[in-house]
């Protein structure tokens, strides 16, 4: 004996939704498998070195410290290290010395292609000799003398 579609149609959603309703959460821990994190396990910076690079970056970028964060640092030698920074939304490499002393912060972020346009049309009109950007500053007597 066959049963009528309309009523398989609905017994299916329900037999689709009970298993689902079984694995609701009741606020309890699950016994389910837990999944690994795929981000690595880095150490702590260094505050000696991560301080300085922050303040450097700050100035640099002229954002506040707290939008600044340290996240790794390597040895590269003689007493330099390396500190990779998370500036805002950018990314940035300080370089300083074990006493703290910051010789460089450089921005390692890729250019996006409306940076790289700016800074050639603005090398175009430099090398054009276009200063209009520039205000030229008029003696008060041709301001007079051109009004009246």
């Amino acid at each position: 004996m066959r049963l009528p579609t309309s009523i398989l149609s609905r017994i299916a959603p329900l037999a689709i939704l009970v298993p689902l309703a079984a694995c609701s959460t009741t606020g309890e821990p699950s016994a389910g498998p837990t999944f690994a994190t795929f981000s690595p396990v880095r150490p702590p910076v260094s505050s000696a070195l991560a301080e300085p690079c922050i303040a450097a970056a700050a100035n640099k970028y002229v954002l506040s410290e707290r939008n600044i964060r340290a996240v790794d640092e390597r040895a590269v030698g003689a007493g330099v290290n390396e500190v990779s920074l998370k500036v805002d939304i950018r990314d940035a490499l300080c370089t300083v010395t074990d006493k703290g002393k910051v010789r460089s912060v450089v921005d390692t972020m890729p250019k996006s292609a409306d940076q790289v346009a700016a800074e050639e049309a603005a090398a175009t009109k430099k090398a054009a000799g276009g200063t209009a950007d520039t205000p030229v500053k008029k003696s008060r007597k041709k301001q007079v003398q051109q009004q009246g």
